[in-house]
């Protein structure tokens, strides 16, 4: 069975930042099944913290044929394209993008997905490729920067800093120039609890709020479901801002209920997974 459909090309862009993939990844664990964990832990080598930016990582080229993961890396290097997720304008999966060659995020995760189902029929490095794929694809689909809208033609012009594209167009950031791309990966949560500093367990204290009830809610509903319930979420941050425009610490603020929520859905659904899976 391939375990995952056709490469594309590779560009530059790290969903949430390395430090918020690791917090999300930390979460998540907190609500695996002991039997779960266990069988994960067995196929990855070590908790899913420790594999949650593999996805991010393996996209930087090894050269040196003589290293020692320069097969597997050739052979599993994944799309910029896997990282970002495409809704029309009422919030349902496109998949324009993929329809002129740009390719996407959710069929290569229902692809992932499909395969950890027939896990037992896999080799042990098959299951932790795949589950290593399905953990950062369910992070990346919940960032609020890694959602394409059809909407905004510009989103389908570019996704390199000072391209056209609405999530990486430039901005200002306290003065200082980035992208609004960057904005949302590296900072959206970090600037919200300074006294929490990168504790993940004093950030899980802030943010892990939400009720078995309304976990399970948040839980319910297809992949494609998720991709559209992000895409209905994350669409606020869309609204005035245009290029090169001023932002700081107080517009994360103003629209942190975005951020911290797409930070815990993710994690709630990477642990329900992996449970529904793996149990």
């Amino acid at each position: 069975m391939s375990l995952v459909i056709a490469l594309f090309s590779v560009q530059s862009a790290f969903a949430w930042g390395s430090w918020a993939h690791r917090f999300i990844a930390y979460t998540a664990d907190k609500y695996l099944e002991p039997e779960v964990k266990e069988k994960v832990e067995k196929y990855l080598g070590s908790p899913i913290i420790d594999h949650c930016t593999w996805m991010d990582e393996i996209r930087r080229p090894i050269r040196r044929k003589n290293h020692p993961d320069h097969a597997s890396h050739q052979a599993y290097r994944p799309s910029l394209r896997w990282h970002h997720s495409t809704v029309d304008k009422k919030f349902r999966v496109s998949d324009e993008r993929s329809s002129i060659g740009s390719g996407d995020l959710l069929p290569n995760l229902e692809k992932c997905v499909e395969n950890l189902r027939n896990y037992r029929n896999l080799t042990d490095s098959a299951v932790a490729v795949n589950l290593k794929y399905t953990i950062h694809m369910l992070q990346d689909m919940h960032c609020p920067s890694h959602i394409f809208y059809t909407e905004f033609p510009d989103c389908f012009k570019g996704t390199t800093p000072g391209a056209k594209s609405r999530g990486f167009m430039p901005v200002y950031y306290e003065g200082r120039k980035t992208t609004y791309h960057a904005v949302w990966d590296g900072k959206s949560l970090l600037v919200l609890y300074p006294e929490c500093g990168k504790d993940y367990e004093l950030f899980r204290q802030k943010l892990d709020k939400y009720s078995a009830k309304q976990r399970a809610k948040i839980c319910r509903g297809t992949l494609a479901d998720w991709v559209s319930d992000a895409g209905k979420r994350c669409r606020p941050i869309y609204d005035n801002v245009e290029a090169n425009d001023e932002i700081d610490r107080d517009f994360l603020i103003k629209h942190r209920k975005i951020s911290e929520g797409q930070a815990m859905r993710s994690a709630y659904r990477i642990a329900y997974l992996l449970n529904e899976i793996f149990r």
